[in-house]
């Protein structure tokens, strides 16, 4: 992984899983992980991952699928099976989501996704696959709709 995409990951991991307020504070942030960035770069840097500040704190913005939950994280068992972590209350609409576009209910019209289905609770999604051999193809699946997942 580049720099560029570290930095973006790390960046985008640390809006997920706090409350930042100001820039100032995410710069420091950074510097405590070894990466220090220019106030503009960053401000340059939030535009380009769709991260504004929404509510009084930053946020993932996402301007082509506003209703979709954010995952918060993503494991992959060795046997498979991928479990993502939202906020609680947002996995249904996680899983209706990934449902909706990559399983399969018409015969007629397959999507090859390698995903069977999804079962949610309240903030954890488990993806069923077909089978292992699907595994990377999901993976890169996942990652073209969550970029920010490392």
């Amino acid at each position: 992984m580049s720099n560029d995409n570290l930095l973006n990951s790390l960046i985008l991991a640390i809006v997920q899983n706090q409350t930042i307020v100001e820039q100032s504070e995410l710069q420091q942030i950074l510097s405590h992980r070894g990466h220090d960035i220019a106030q503009a770069t960053l401000s340059r840097r939030l535009k380009k991952l769709n991260i504004a500040k929404v509510a009084g704190c930053y946020q993932l913005i996402d301007y082509h699928q506003a209703n979709l939950p954010l995952v918060v994280n993503m494991q992959v068992s060795d046997d498979g099976l991928i479990v993502l972590h939202t906020h609680p209350g947002h996995a249904s609409s996680l899983a209706y989501f990934i449902d909706r576009k990559y399983v399969t209910y018409n015969p007629q019209k397959p999507t090859h996704s390698g995903i069977l289905g999804t079962i949610a609770g309240d903030d954890t999604v488990l993806l069923i696959i077909k089978n292992k051999t699907d595994l990377e193809k999901i993976l890169t699946t996942l990652h073209n709709d969550f970029p920010y997942l490392a």
